[in-house]
Formats: C-alpha cells, structure tokens, sequence
C-alpha cells in the first residue's frame, strides 16, 4: 500500500520542477509606479472638486483627463506579470489578479516586439527603454513588457532558444523599425526646438527687454 502511495504521488505533476528560467518583478518599479498612479488620481480628484467650487464647470475635462490616465496607468500595474519558462510551456504569473497561465510553446502562432519607453514628453532627460513582447496562441493575445522584469535579457534568450525562426525574425525587424522610428522623431524633435522654439523664446525676451527699458 506505502509502495503504491510513493508512486501515485511522483506520477503527480509538480509545475515547480523542469523551470529553465523564472523572472522577478521589480519591487521598486512596481512601487514607483503604483504611488505614481494613486498620486495622478489623488490630484485628479482635488483638482475636479476645486474646479467645481469654483463654479467653471467646462474646466471639469481637464481633471478628468488626469483621473483617466491615473486608472489607466494604475490598471497596468495590476495587470504586471513574471514569467517563467519550461521546456513545454511559457508561464505568465499575474500576482496582483492572482492567475497563472500555461501557454504551450506549440500554440503561439504569432509573436511580435516593440520598441517601448518610459519617456513623457520632449523635456524628458533621463527615462528607461525597454520592449513590448506580444504573443498570439489559442485564440488569444498575451503581452508583456521589461520594465518592470529583472535580468529581461536572459528572458529574451531563452524566448529566442524557443520560438519559430520565422517568428523571430519579425519579432526583431518590428522591434528595429520601431526603434528607428522613436530616435527619428527624438531627433526631428530636437531640431524643432533649436530652429524653431529657442529663436522664438529668444526674440520675446529681446522685444520685453527693449519694451521694459
């Protein structure tokens, strides 16, 4: 009867043995990101009601603007993932919605990457870079991005050691265009403002200068 129960319980499957590689979020980014988010909303919110108190209602989108954006980025934190992998199966792990999912390496049919950063706006001097990772299997879309993954390069390593050439290779061309695209825009960006915005700002500080003397 012992001899029968050893067996029957290392015939069960234990998902925690046979892992190639296993990711761990960033505590810091995830906290980061989250206060940001409660922070937007809170000043959202403050901003909503002074506005109402005040009595200019049309001014009420601008608030809500800064609440959208605060869920939204708020909803994205919820929904970070780790990833784990198998030789059978790539496992996405969602702490925060408490679900795990199994997706089997012969299911993805489609993948793609892209170039993604945590730049805001022109006057951003210091911001992270990192990639998109998408994938389609069974029917359905799974996505993932670095940021928020320590040691993201051995996580595309040993995607790379699993997935289709052909996959592979679109997932590395989408990733390059994109790239170029983003430092292109940088670039012209830039240009615009030395021709463009600095002259202006300049020439305004002149013409106050000669008014004011």
């Amino acid at each position: 009867m012992n001899s029968i129960l050893r067996k029957s319980k290392s015939a069960m499957p234990n998902h925690h043995t046979g892992i190639i590689y296993k990711s761990q979020l960033s505590t810091f980014n995830i906290a980061f990101m989250g206060f940001g988010s409660l922070a937007m909303i809170g000043f959202g919110v403050k901003f909503l009601i002074g506005t109402q108190e005040s009595g200019i209602n049309w001014f009420i989108i601008f608030p809500l603007i800064i609440i959208f954006i605060g869920g939204l980025s708020l909803s994205n934190t919820l929904a970070l993932c780790s990833v784990a992998i198998t030789k059978e199966f790539l496992i996405l792990n969602y702490p925060f919605l408490r679900r795990t999912i199994r997706i089997p390496w012969k299911s993805i049919t489609d993948a793609g990457m892209t170039f993604v950063t945590t730049k805001s706006s022109g006057s951003d001097h210091a911001f992270r870079i990192g990639r998109e990772i998408r994938l389609f299997a069974d029917g359905k879309h799974y996505r993932f991005t670095t940021f928020t993954i320590q040691d993201p390069e051995r996580l595309l390593l040993e995607l790379k050691k699993r997935l289709d050439s052909s996959l592979k290779k679109k997932m590395k061309d989408e990733y390059q265009k994109s790239k170029s695209d983003f430092w292109k825009s940088e670039n012209d960006s830039r240009r615009w403002m030395k021709k463009i915005v600095l002259p202006i700002c300049l020439i305004i500080l002149i013409l106050l200068w000669v008014l004011n003397k």
